[in-house]
């Protein structure tokens, strides 16, 4: 599908609809046709023009970006995460079965008396939540947030928890610790942020000797293969080509690394960790309607991926711009929104026997302080 971009480049270099046909021989009315998509141009003025705004013929078409200013992802900023509880109450449903992190707890990281824990990117502590109840008694919690939402979220949480927890609401990389912590944990942080092994070498900080440092991320590629909806083509749910590109722009423009979890045992080797060892979380979501909290579990899954509403056409496009900014040409941007907007549609229509199964293929890397 073509979406001429005229109008965008002639509004972006000031021109008047009669200026620029006066320097491609035209009148302001075929301009103003060409802009409607009324009519196109002959594709013998296409290079005219094109050569004229410093701009390819594909970018003219809409094909690629135009190659305006990159704008970042702003998924490492408190703005975002100020607007992102309960998304993050929604993901937290289906994360951890609670018997394998009891596994790690006891026989993998041999923790057998009272720790101190510093929870790094906390949000509203549902790890703590998680792992409180499975440390030796007398273990204490910290959590750290630059949200100011998510630490407000977590005090109100933890109140009459009965478990011994504290919040700093803090950007971790300036944060200066009055003490120093047996465990230093995060999950899903690092894939979020601009230079992840600068924010992993700051919680390797810390940690006291012989302290362990854990962190737990999702590698969006095994993410994007972890997805089966019956009725629909699993080979389709699985593209992401436009995705891969996505990611290596985001990487290259803003050192936000989505493959992350496959280098953190290695950051971790370089900075002089012990014991250095990866495991994968067991817990797959196996959704059928005849379950248990099925509907409970499945809006969590609709309402974390948002695909309760399809968007209007004004949002695709806005999302489109968005994903051609970030390395997708205009036929992958509009390949996903038509991926996405599509598993929108089959899950209403099919709201009560919709069976999902869905692997994020979280990695657990940990290593010991020297």
């Amino acid at each position: 599908m073509i979406h001429f971009k005229l109008a965008e480049l002639r509004k972006k270099n000031n021109l008047t609809q009669q200026e620029l046909g006066d320097i491609l021989n035209v009148s302001y009315q075929t301009i103003s046709k060409w802009e409607n998509s009324v009519v196109f141009p002959d594709i013998s003025v296409l290079p005219q023009i094109s050569s004229y705004f410093g701009v390819s013929v594909d970018a003219l078409l809409g094909l690629v970006p135009l190659g305006e200013e990159y704008s970042p992802s702003n998924s490492g900023t408190v703005e975002y995460w100020n607007q992102r509880l309960d998304y993050l109450k929604m993901t937290r449903k289906s994360m951890w079965n609670e018997d394998y992190f009891q596994f790690l707890i006891t026989a993998v990281w041999n923790i057998n008396k009272p720790i101190t824990v510093l929870d790094c990117g906390c949000g509203y502590g549902a790890l703590g939540l998680l792992i409180m109840p499975l440390l030796p008694e007398g273990s204490k919690y910290t959590g750290i947030d630059f949200s100011e939402t998510m630490i407000e979220s977590a005090k109100k949480i933890y109140r009459d928890s009965g478990i011994s927890a504290e919040f700093v609401l803090s950007d971790i990389l300036s944060y200066q610790p009055k003490e120093k912590y047996d465990m230093v944990i995060s999950q899903a942080v690092l894939r979020h942020v601009d230079d992840g092994e600068r924010f992993l070498r700051k919680m390797a900080e810390f940690l006291k000797k012989d302290g362990i440092l854990v962190s737990m991320e999702c590698n969006r590629e095994f993410e994007a293969d972890g997805l089966y909806i019956r009725g629909m083509d699993y080979s389709r749910l699985c593209q992401h080509e436009g995705l891969n590109k996505l990611w290596q722009t985001e990487l290259q423009r803003q050192n936000r690394d989505y493959s992350i979890a496959m280098k953190i045992p290695h950051y971790m080797k370089k900075m002089g960790l012990k014991n250095i060892s990866t495991r994968m979380n067991d817990r797959v979501t196996f959704l059928e309607p005849e379950q248990e909290m099925y509907d409970e579990l499945l809006e969590s899954i609709i309402k974390a991926d948002y695909w309760d509403d399809e968007k209007t056409d004004a949002e695709i496009e806005a999302d489109i711009s968005y994903f051609m900014n970030h390395g997708m040409s205009r036929k992958e941007a509009e390949d996903y929104c038509r991926q996405q907007n599509g598993i929108v549609k089959y899950l209403k229509k099919n709201r009560e026997k919709a069976a999902i199964t869905k692997a994020t293929g979280y990695m657990i890397s940990y290593g010991w302080k020297v």
